[in-house]
């Protein structure tokens, strides 16, 4: 699923003539630009520099990432809302959490003198579609580096705060500039309580009206804690209630006993006419040789096929995507990008001989391809699974590619999942190893919710309560519900889920589903009180 969208626009840009891909490689992102390699190259300097600025502030003293974010530039907005499935649509930039591919979907081209509708709030202002992707690679920050549990308006006020980021020549920052474009939000819509909208844990628990309000006040907070340090350390502490089990209210209790006074201070404060910023100067930071170059012609043609592919395909459309692809790759019958784009697609569409092949010819062109390897090792489990073998060499067998291909490819989510479901498709409680393997893919990953929901299940089944608890909770509270939802609301819900369910996707219980089913057993195995 797409995480979040951030600007409402309302005017459309014609759709320009295809331009060729070119792809730029830093220390923490591969760009993909759709223009020109050095707006590739640009990019990926100055999403260095944005990184470094958020590591600063934060004190992450991480090593660059092993599995670097992906970050697709379209040519234009509309581009990237034919990539997001909604042409016509709203969407100007989203961040994708799936495991496979972790990405940013954007564009780097301004659209000047365009309206901006939020919600009532009509005003002509230049959007930087820049600050989008900020927005958007501010999520991606802090779920890996801060995986825990947020509420929704906390998480989008802290990309907003740091999405209006100014990243200046000679090595010069501005910090806590305003979201100008949030303050007609006010104007038109009024006030959320902050009160009420400490306790909301998403979306769904807030009007439509009170959805733009919330990303107006998330700002607002995040920006009126900058510069008060009181109020920060009480912020903190609300946060750290929460992720200690305490409920959203009696968290913001807590942390605020002057809560309604809070209140009122953030009121008096929207009305702020001027904002201070900090212009910060900051060291070079030595990236070392940016890798640019031109996309193969393969790449070129299936380029959107791969973004598509990364989103996740509705189970629905397995087949017709991989007709698709398969149209297209046989152009290409010897580059590896098309062969492995043909064999993840055929897998997926349940195609399993031409997946096999697929990933024959691809290991012939690169033999230590480690998804080519994971392709052979899964059809040779499901072929195990199939016939109900209890043949231990077979089983150990396929593992054996299993755990070569984690050595080819350490830090990629999917491989190191495919070893932990392994055991599963044996009917085997998965070894430490594999636990461990399945506990780095969810750290390499961490906004991935299917991947939480499995390590939960495994902790689970080994009656680690708690710590499944702690490893679900951010994801059931960042999904969105309903409160009271009715039992034909339920159903119609799961059939609206099951509809739409990912291609190699199980269905399972949702997250918020698991969690009070969870604490529900946690409480059940707490000794009684002893009575007086």
């Amino acid at each position: 699923m797409f995480r979040k969208l951030l600007l409402l626009l309302c005017l459309l840009v014609p759709t320009s003539v295809h331009a060729e891909w070119y792809e730029a490689r830093s220390p923490n992102f591969i760009v993909y630009s759709q223009g020109s390699g050095e707006d590739a190259r640009d990019f990926a300097i100055k999403l260095e520099r944005y990184d470094f600025v958020l590591r600063t502030a934060h004190k992450v003293n991480a090593p660059p990432a092993s599995n670097p974010l992906r970050v697709f530039l379209m040519q234009n907005v509309n581009g990237v809302r034919e990539m997001a499935g909604a042409p016509g649509s709203s969407i100007a930039g989203y961040y994708m959490s799936n495991a496979r591919a972790l990405m940013l979907v954007g564009t780097r081209n301004r659209l000047s003198g365009m309206s901006v509708d939020i919600r009532t709030a009509n005003q002509e202002v230049e959007l930087d579609p820049e600050t989008i992707l900020l927005h958007e690679y501010a999520h991606h920050f802090m779920y890996q580096y801060f995986p825990a549990a947020y509420p929704t308006w906390y998480s989008e006020g802290f990309a907003e705060f740091w999405g209006t980021t100014r990243l200046l020549p000679n090595d010069v920052v501005d910090v806590g500039l305003p979201a100008d474009h949030r303050f007609s939000t006010f104007r038109d819509l009024g006030w959320l309580p902050v009160q009420r909208m400490m306790k909301a844990h998403n979306y769904g628990e807030l009007g439509a009206a009170d959805v733009f309000l919330l990303y107006a006040e998330g700002w607002l907070v995040l920006r009126y804690v900058f510069e008060h340090p009181q109020r920060r350390r009480q912020l903190d502490q609300y946060l750290a209630l929460i992720n200690r089990g305490t409920s959203y209210e009696d968290a913001a209790r807590q942390a605020f006993p002057d809560l309604d006074k809070f209140n009122s201070e953030l009121y008096e404060y929207a009305g702020t006419g001027r904002f201070n910023y900090i212009r910060l100067p900051f060291k070079t930071r030595d990236l070392g040789t940016i890798a640019v170059r031109q996309l193969r012609p393969a790449e070129q043609a299936l380029m959107t096929r791969e973004i598509r592919l990364s989103q996740g395909i509705a189970q629905r459309d397995a087949a017709e995507f991989a007709r698709d692809v398969r149209g297209t790759a046989s152009r290409f019958p010897e580059d590896p990008f098309a062969l492995r784009l043909l064999m993840e697609s055929e897998w997926l569409a349940g195609s399993k001989e031409a997946a096999s092949a697929a990933a024959d010819r691809l290991l012939k062109v690169e033999p230590n391809h480690a998804r080519a390897t994971v392709t052979r090792a899964r059809i040779q489990l499901a072929a195990l699974r199939a016939a109900g073998s209890t043949d231990a060499q077979a089983w150990s067998a396929a593992r054996q590619l299993l755990a070569r291909s984690i050595a080819l490819a350490p830090s990629d989510p999917t491989v190191l999942e495919s070893f932990y479901d392994s055991f599963a498709d044996q009917g085997l409680m998965p070894t430490e190893e594999a636990q461990n393997a399945l506990y780095t893919a969810m750290e390499l990953a961490p906004s991935d919710g299917d991947l939480r929901y499995k390590l939960a299940r495994d902790f689970e089944l080994r009656n680690m309560i708690p710590e499944a608890i702690a490893i679900i909770r951010p994801e059931a509270f960042s999904s969105p519900h309903t409160r009271d939802e009715s039992e034909r609301e339920r159903k119609e819900r799961e059939r609206r889920e099951e509809r739409n369910r990912e291609a190699g996707k199980a269905r399972h219980e949702t997250a918020r589903e698991m969690l009070a089913r969870l604490e529900a057993k946690l409480a059940e195995a707490r000794p009684a009180p002893a009575r007086k």
